[in-house]
């Protein structure tokens, strides 16, 4: 099992790779919203155990989300703080909203080789890309003044990379660098135009963008019932490094 101090330093890795439009630290959690874009950008983060009871900063949690009408929701991992912060959460009837979250990574040594029908663009996001993710993820489309907010906060340090089909977006994703780490998301592909090799295409575009950068650790995210996802990132040598799971307060 990964050891807190790695757990604590992917969670903030992965925080910074996707800023929130609001963040505020409360006795050792993170509290971030985003209008409702994305689970990460709207849960609070239990990194530290602070010193106040989990039951005051459970009340103060809820309230700082309904103040902002978003469902009170807590990301929680292995090294959430204080111990035990599941069992708390689920004794006040929180529930879990899904399966969770896989965390995994791989070191890199540089072998992966890049496609050249992959399109690569570095610093600040393009508005081309946002469009293609807007177009490619339904979710982008309902949020979209609020994503469009949000990936401007990205750091600069980011690359985009797509492939495209007859001039339509068919598989984007993006990196983004920080250190000697570099993390993959938004890795989705035309649902007409899976099982083609075009995911393997950006991941490889992606990782060899990260090892020319310096990166000699790789991460994603990935649902755990995603198989061909699974599949693909088990190639490339991933593997699980921990688990993150929400729980959401009751209405």
């Amino acid at each position: 099992m990964a050891s807190d101090r790695t757990i604590r330093e992917l969670e903030e890795r992965g925080m910074r790779a996707l800023p929130a439009l609001e963040s505020e630290t409360y006795d050792g959690w993170v509290l971030r919203a985003a209008g409702g874009y994305t689970g990460r950008a709207n849960s609070a983060a239990p990194l530290d155990p602070g010193e106040l009871e989990p039951a005051e900063k459970i009340t103060y949690t809820e309230a700082w989300y309904r103040s902002r009408g978003l469902p009170p929701m807590i990301r929680l991992t292995p090294a959430a703080q204080p111990a035990g912060l599941d069992l708390v959460l689920e004794e006040r009837n929180y529930s879990l909203r899904d399966e969770g979250v896989s965390v995994q990574a791989v070191e890199l040594d540089g072998s992966h080789s890049p496609v050249g029908l992959v399109e690569v663009a570095e610093g600040p996001i393009p508005r081309s890309w946002l469009a293609m993710l807007a177009s490619l993820q339904p979710r982008v489309e309902q949020h979209l003044d609020a994503a469009r907010d949000l990936f401007s906060r990205l750091p600069i340090s980011s690359a985009f990379a797509a492939v495209r089909r007859d001039g339509a977006p068919a598989a984007i994703g993006r990196a983004v660098l920080e250190n000697d780490d570099v993390g993959l998301f938004d890795i989705i592909t035309d649902p007409d135009l899976r099982r083609r090799g075009l995911a393997t295409d950006i991941t490889l575009a992606l990782l060899d963008w990260g090892s020319q950068h310096g990166a000699t650790r790789a991460y994603l995210q990935v649902e755990p019932g995603n198989s061909p996802a699974l599949g693909l990132y088990r190639r490339f040598g991933f593997e699980e490094v921990y688990r993150y799971w929400y729980r959401v307060a009751p209405e």
